[in-house]
């Protein structure tokens, strides 16, 4: 039987954990969500086209939304058979994250029964080491330090299903021991670009689906967390909605925080307008992935963040630095 590990052991033996990449200067940071396994998805060709540093998952990788483990297994191995998937991972460092669809059922939190047994699949199918911490820990979450001295970032992932409690409740959405390792995770990074991967839209707070304004204290805490002056700016990607966005919150951190929605892959759906007070420009709704540039010719560098279409065709993009206001 596999043990988990708990308390302030499997804090520390988590937020130790890196993945051992070899130094590597980081220009690029893909990124996308919602992978209809059975659909095609000519945008994945196009983000190997962009050749990217850095590949995230950012959650519904595959459509699983089973409690039969082969089922799942087989899923992430036709996609992970994929031509442009096999070579994603040959030309990019490819970090990730879960959501509902590959954790195990749609919408599902802490009660899904097989979330141990699925959370080994998923390690699986991202190349997580045998004997790495996050297949011992309670949930997937993680950080990845990338990049060479003066030009690093690291790339923080969120589980926002293992430990979430039923939405209504106004409970937790990371689970306490999460809570502690993502502050360590953000007050001792070395990183000049850390950037905050959720599975659901941070700042995006009036559709009625899945967000973090489900749960208000949780949300609340993020923002004060981010807000705290030892604690260095962040930019969040997200994904699930099946439409993207740009969303900028200037009020709540003492820096414009962005959070950059991509998704899906090869699954659009909806239509029409939608109110997002946060939004910066329009929505996109057809097949798209993202894009992190970095500038490191500037101090901090600067960040350009683009939404691009499934031919890689930029679509809505926005340019920034990750620094506070000196005024407050």
């Amino acid at each position: 039987m596999r043990i988990l590990l708990s308390g302030v052991l499997a804090l520390s033996l988590s937020l130790s954990w890196l993945a051992a990449e070899e130094p590597k200067e980081v220009r690029t940071i893909a990124f996308a969500s919602c992978l209809k396994q059975d659909l095609p998805a000519p945008a994945l060709q196009s983000v190997v086209d962009c050749w990217p540093d850095v590949f995230v998952w950012m959650g519904d990788n595959v459509y699983a939304d089973t409690e039969d483990m082969a089922v799942m297994r087989s899923k992430y191995d036709f996609v992970r058979s994929l031509a442009p998937v096999r070579k994603l991972w040959r030309v990019s460092t490819v970090v990730g994250t879960w959501d509902d669809h590959d954790y195990g059922a749609n919408d599902y939190g802490k009660e899904y029964p097989m979330k141990e047994e699925s959370q080994q699949l998923f390690l699986d199918f991202i190349g997580e080491p045998a004997d790495s911490e996050r297949r011992r820990q309670e949930g997937v979450y993680g950080l990845h330090d990338l990049g060479t001295e003066g030009r690093r970032v690291r790339v923080i992932l969120l589980d926002t299903r293992y430990h979430r409690d039923p939405v209504g409740s106004d409970g937790t959405m990371l689970g306490e021991l999460q809570w502690r390792w993502l502050e360590r995770a953000l007050k001792e990074s070395p990183a000049q670009v850390n950037v905050l991967v959720s599975s659901i839209q941070v700042l995006a707070s009036e559709h009625r689906f899945e967000k973090w304004s489900n749960f208000p204290r949780e949300r609340a805490r993020l923002l004060a967390l981010l807000a705290r002056p030892d604690i260095p700016p962040v930019v969040v990607v997200s994904g699930d909605r099946h439409m993207s966005e740009i969303s900028r919150d200037d009020e709540s951190c003492g820096y414009p925080l962005y959070d950059i929605t991509s998704s899906s892959l090869n699954l659009p759906l909806g239509s029409g307008p939608e109110p997002n007070r946060y939004r910066v420009g329009e929505l996109f709704r057809p097949s798209n992935f993202g894009t992190l540039s970095l500038d490191w010719s500037h101090q901090p560098p600067v960040v350009t963040a683009c939404i691009r279409d499934e031919r890689g065709a930029p679509q809505r993009a926005v340019s920034f630095r990750l620094e506070r206001r000196t005024n407050g």
